[in-house]
């Protein structure tokens, strides 16, 4: 392949291909001064077998003073003046390969045109949709000696928006969003570099650079300026969130070439060979949806073909009939269930390849609040900046995080109130807003954030979303409401089978459809004929026919904080929300107050002994026997059998079923399933184990305890355990339930079922298969423990009907709470296995 020389400025250099990007952006192959020129100012790109010249300018490019759009470069050198016919001169040289000689070609005639007229249309071959070239901000790495070697052979190709980008793509963003610094603008000082130190970056006000972003490190990298000999590295120092250089992740140390680009937290870098420079280009901070499409088993199609653009500062609601695909491309969008065709990108980047650079730029606000009703409003945001931010934020840090968006959101008034029970539905989805806000996303979708508001909390909300998108972010909003579209800037109406029947400003909606109000456009939508009553739109690119991506079928794991970091903050939480839940807690306090009462109404004074009902009787032989009445010990034992797995399953079923919203949104930002089932078991299972105790001891005291030095203990440990366990076996039916609704029969069929195959009401042992399958059953053991320790197994030993596992002795005794730990085990493993599910699951 000939090779292209390019000299501009006193400077030459040599190009394989297969593009050379020239303009005044530091990003280019060929930086250049001259202020007419562009940014992004023209490709000379390889063609088949030909490099051309492609002017993707709003000044134009000249050659011998005529205006070109396009030129096959064949011959000799060519002079391009930028800008205007004696604009800056790039002269540029196609160099014929030393194993293909042949007599030069003449070069053909410029393809000229008016200074005003448009562009020649692209040919069918060119590799771009639109019918101007897209400018690429992706720094094309170059093959310099000690530029990382096989590290820049992986990189993807450049990613192209949907449609033509416009002429001023690359102008900088008019807005930014919160956090993002200006573009240009340099964070290394050229003294800093001249000084030749190591220079430290991150959050903390005591490094060298200081990035004010919530997701940066305290000490998040180092960067080592270039010398004469070498080239600028830059170290990242174990950063949570990570340090990106050409869309990957950094890890150790890379070399810097020009050009290169750098992410940090929210915010994107060029290095310039000097500087750090700050990239918020309008472009970037667009966002291109690009032939979308969702086929599920049998080839059913959620969505299809799906393409538009979410311009900076913009708000736009998607609306459309129930099943059009709505919650489908919101989760196309954010990565979380990507398509299985066409691609989203974001700042330049394939979302989708670049998921894990650019997913906390992404903030998603659920149809169900996010936050747990029973706490206050700082708590609630305190506990999920904890649990969001990195490791190394402190708390001082959080608190002002909080104060931060609640001050966007004018919740500074009501920090101190209680979410579920002092709040109207409007600031509840303000608070679920502030907790996404929290990381600063420049992109923020919400999921029908108005269901169930009247008309007044309706167009609160999405004043509230105006005044986030005037910020500078791009927020989008599914909706099933058109009470407050006028508030939007543009508005998306998916039909049927995912397509778009309408995009543009919502004052065109009625007008499109040739209808007077919104109810006779939601009629028209579900008319068969409606692409015939309507005019089809065009979409850029149709990728439906393309094979299925592979990246689709998973998401990446987030980040996540250490185990006992995320176990300390959960475990806080929940005795937050319990010490807040009156009625949660009023269950803990009572329900052993109760249960305890009812087993005093058991009749008889020998409470757990079996000694005080001792009778004896002298056979005619002169032998004395012993004989033990049991039936008082053995109801009373029934009652704190039944007592423990009421408890238990009563504290923890409802649990993970009524989380769920939070605990999946949780998830998606990194919280750990093991970690979040185990914080439930720790908090709920020592409560229960606890209530186990008490009730225990309201049963027995003022009665005579358990025979033996330490039998009533004994007995009151085994029952807390129990409950304990069936803490465990709650929440994992809690996360196998799909509604609230489930929990009750559920409870009631698991205590009833713990009765029956306990032992305690009828014997079990020496019943074939039965006495199998109650093995299978916490309560058996737990009665078994019980009971051994009572001895109360006595008038039985030695026959068939002996219950073997309830027998008195220490080893027995150990024994049955071994077998009860290891179902607890088996138990907590299940919840575990179920938890996992239910984090990616529809329901």
């Amino acid at each position: 392949m000939d090779r292209l020389q390019v000299q501009w400025a006193g400077t030459t250099r040599t190009f394989d291909g297969p593009r050379v990007v020239i303009g005044r952006e530091l990003d280019c192959d060929v930086p250049v001064t001259d202020a007419r020129a562009s940014r992004h100012h023209a490709f000379v790109q390889v063609e088949g077998e030909t490099w051309v010249v492609v002017d993707a300018s709003s000044n134009g490019t000249f050659v011998a003073g005529q205006q070109i759009t396009r030129l096959p470069l064949r011959g000799g050198p060519v002079s391009l003046h930028l800008g205007g016919p004696v604009g800056e001169p790039v002269v540029v040289t196609v160099l014929t390969a030393p194993q293909a000689p042949g007599p030069p070609t003449p070069a053909p005639p410029v393809q000229a045109s008016a200074p005003h007229q448009a562009p020649a249309p692209r040919q069918a071959a060119a590799p771009l949709p639109a019918s101007r070239p897209v400018p690429q901000f992706q720094a094309q790495p170059r093959q310099e000696p000690g530029l990382g070697g096989d590290f820049w052979k992986d990189l993807p190709p450049p990613q192209l928006p949907a449609g033509a980008a416009p002429q001023d793509a690359w102008r900088p963003a008019g807005a930014l969003p919160p956090g993002q610094l200006p573009h240009g603008h340099s964070i290394v000082l050229p003294q800093q570099v001249q000084a030749g130190r190591t220079l430290s970056i991150g959050r903390e006000h005591t490094n060298d650079i200081v990035l004010d972003d919530p997701l940066v490190s305290r000490r998040h990298a180092r960067l080592d300026p270039p010398t004469a000999t070498t080239l600028a590295v830059l170290h990242d120092l174990g950063s949570f969130n990570g340090t990106f250089v050409n869309g990957h992740r950094l890890e150790g140390a890379i070399q810097l070439a020009v050009g290169s680009e750098v992410i940090f937290g929210n915010q994107t870098f060029r290095w310039d060979g000097h500087q750090l420079v700050a990239s918020a280009t309008a472009h970037e901070f667009t966002l291109y949806a690009d032939g979308l499409t969702q086929v599920v088993a049998g080839g059913k199609r959620l969505i299809e073909n799906i393409s538009f653009q979410l311009k900076p500062r913009s708000l736009t609601a998607v609306i459309g009939p129930s099943g059009a695909g709505k919650s489908t491309l919101l989760g196309a969008l954010t990565g979380l269930k990507p398509a299985s065709h066409g691609r989203v990108i974001w700042q330049g980047h394939d979302l989708y390849q670049h998921y894990a650079q650019l997913r906390f730029q992404i903030g998603l606000v659920p149809q169900q609040d996010i936050l747990h009703p029973q706490l206050r409003v700082r708590q609630g945001l305190r506990f999920a900046a904890q649990l969001r931010l990195p490791p190394d934020t402190t708390a001082q840090e959080w608190d002002a995080r909080v104060h931060h968006v609640a001050s966007q959101l004018q919740l500074v008034q009501r920090l101190d109130n209680r979410i579920g029970t002092q709040l109207s539905g409007g600031q509840r989805k303000r608070v679920s807003i502030a907790t996404e806000l929290l990381t600063a996303p420049p992109l923020l979708f919400l999921d029908e954030p108005t269901s169930g508001l009247d008309p007044g909390l309706d167009l609160e909300v999405m004043r509230q979303l105006r005044s986030l998108a005037d910020d500078g972010r791009v927020v989008m909003v599914v909706t099933h409401s058109v009470l407050a579209l006028d508030v939007c800037d543009d508005v998306l109406v998916l039909a049927p089978g995912g397509r778009i029947a309408y995009f543009g400003p919502p004052d065109g909606v009625l007008a499109h459809f040739g209808r007077s109000n919104y109810p006779e456009v939601f009629d028209l939508l579900d008319d068969p004929d409606l692409w015939q009553r309507i005019p089809v739109p065009q979409h850029a690119v149709d990728t439906s026919s393309m094979a299925r991506q592979s990246y689709a079928a998973a998401v990446p794991a987030p980040p996540r904080q250490s185990v006992t970091r995320q176990l300390s903050t959960l475990v806080k939480r929940n005795l937050a929300v319990v010490l807040a839940d009156r009625l949660l807690l009023g269950m803990l306090l009572l329900l052993p107050l109760i249960l305890g009462g009812l087993s005093r109404l058991v009749p008889g004074s020998n409470g757990l002994s079996l000694d005080e009902s001792r009778t004896r009787r002298t056979l005619p032989d002169g032998t004395v026997v012993d004989s033990f009445a049991t039936g008082e010990a053995s109801q009373r034992l029934i009652v704190l059998i039944v007592a423990a797995c009421l408890m238990g399953t009563a504290l923890a079923i409802r649990e993970l079923v009524g989380e769920r919203p939070i605990f999946k949104r949780e998830y998606a930002v990194g919280l750990s399933p093991g970690v979040y089932f185990t914080s439930k078991v720790v908090v709920l299972g020592t409560a229960a184990f606890l209530q186990g105790l008490v009730v225990t001891f309201l049963a027995t005291v003022g009665l005579p305890g358990a025979d033996g030095g330490l039998g009533t203990l004994r007995v009151a440990i085994a029952i807390a355990a129990l409950a304990f366990t069936m803490v465990v076996i709650g929440l994992a039916l809690s996360a196998l339930v799909t509604s609230s609704e489930q929990t009750m029969p559920a409870l009631v069929g698991l205590v009833m079922l713990q009765l029956v195959l306990s032992g305690a009401l009828f014997e079990i042992a020496g019943r074939p298969v039965l006495e199998q399958i109650a093995w299978l059953s916490p309560s058996r053991w737990g009665y078994a423990a019980s009971a051994s320790a009572m001895d109360l197994v006595r008038e039985t030993e030695g026959t068939d009907e002996e219950d073997w596992i309830a027998l008195g002795g220490a080893g027995h005794y150990v024994m049955d709470l071994g077998v009860l730990g290891v179902l607890c085990l088996v138990s907590f493993v299940v919840g575990l296995l179920l938890v996992r599910r239910s984090a990616t699951s529809e329901d």
